[in-house]
């Protein structure tokens, strides 16, 4: 459910200091780090509320729920909330009117888009776009099982029923960086975002179309469906470890796959 509308689900627990204090006063239990969440921060609550402007999921006039459905949505408090409003309205990303709201501002005339970043991909190879891809996809592993919420994963599913139906190459393409960008978009990251974006429209200057053999038969696109659908299910058991391991084995397929047919 996005953030206009009443949010009733909520991202994973929070462990708070509280939750874990030792048992037995003469032995303390040391909680498993990887599944300790952390009470968020100032910076991590301005991260996130940016990342919801960033992805779309608030758009420019879009009212912003109320401090008390953010603070539950984000599992912060006011304070932290407040924070980051007072800081995003700073920077022009929202707007206040005095008795309606605080509202999704315009996007400002010079504020820096990707579209608007040097443009230094003219040589870019369908190599190149997939060996950026596995150096950088891996390493969303952690935030995807740390930050994926219930909204997340259900449009994560949607995004892989439509790369499952896709019935030809080029939506199954569209359909691939759809989920692949869906990722990028969990981590709540608006930078690693951003990246993967520049990836996407590097792709378009890399002679992709040219790659026929990459997923020209219907076996070949289901296999491919297949590796992003157990990338997903890890997502959803939030197995950062799976995660690392199956993004690296898809991507790796692939890169041989071009690789081979280059050299052919």
């Amino acid at each position: 459910m996005p953030l206009n509308q009443k949010l009733t689900d909520q991202t994973p627990g929070t462990v708070m200091q509280s939750d874990l204090q030792e048992t037995n006063p003469t032995h303390a239990v040391m909680p498993d780090v990887a599944q300790v969440r952390l009470a968020p921060n100032e910076v991590d609550v301005y991260r996130r509320v940016r990342s919801s402007l960033d992805s779309g999921e608030l758009e420019p006039g879009d009212r912003l729920p109320a401090e008390r459905e953010l603070a539950e949505f984000y599992g912060a408090s006011r304070h932290l909330i407040r924070k980051a409003i007072q800081r995003l309205e700073k920077e022009g990303r929202i707007e206040r009117a005095v008795g309606k709201g605080t509202f999704v501002a315009q996007p400002q005339s010079d504020e820096i888009e990707p579209s608007a970043l040097p443009d230094d991909t003219g040589t870019v190879s369908p190599i190149d776009v997939l060996e950026a891809r596995l150096v950088i996809e891996p390493g969303f592993s952690d935030l995807l099982a740390a930050r994926a919420t219930q909204n997340d994963l259900l449009r994560l599913e949607g995004l892989i029923a439509s790369l499952e139906a896709a019935t030809d190459q080029q939506a199954f393409r569209e359909a691939g960086y759809a989920f692949h960008l869906g990722l990028a978009q969990t981590t709540r990251n608006p930078l690693l975002t951003q990246i993967f974006e520049l990836i996407i429209q590097a792709r378009a200057k890399a002679g992709w179309g040219r790659l026929q053999h990459l997923n020209d038969t219907t076996e070949a696109r289901a296999a491919q469906a297949r590796a992003n659908r157990l990338i997903f299910e890890a997502v959803r058991d939030r197995d950062a470890d799976v995660i690392r391991k199956l993004l690296r084995a898809h991507l790796h397929s692939m890169l041989s796959t071009v690789v081979y047919h280059k050299d052919a």
